[in-house]
């Protein structure tokens, strides 16, 4: 039996809190995508653009179901916030 833990270890260096935007105008959101419900994850994208002035940056994980690799994480802790794990 093989036992997957959908986490990354915890890293060497730490990195400083993120302050929340007082505004989604401009702000960059990661959208890390799962890959399961393209229509749904469409639509957020195009909401919180066009409702919301937010610079979406889609990101998908190869397989909906496998923890995201390191560089999706890394991506999306540049952002100014991120959703991440969309439950439908």
């Amino acid at each position: 039996m093989e036992i997957l833990v959908p986490v990354w270890p915890a890293a060497n260096t730490s990195r400083p809190p993120k302050t929340r935007p007082r505004s989604l105008a401009g702000a960059r959101i990661a959208l890390v995508d799962d890959n399961l419900d393209i229509p749904f994850t469409t639509h957020l994208e195009a909401l919180l653009g066009e409702r919301h002035g937010a610079k979406v940056e889609r990101l998908v994980k190869p397989s909906g179901t496998a923890p995201s690799p390191r560089d999706l994480i890394d991506g999306a802790a540049g952002a100014h916030a991120a959703i991440v794990g969309i439950g439908l």
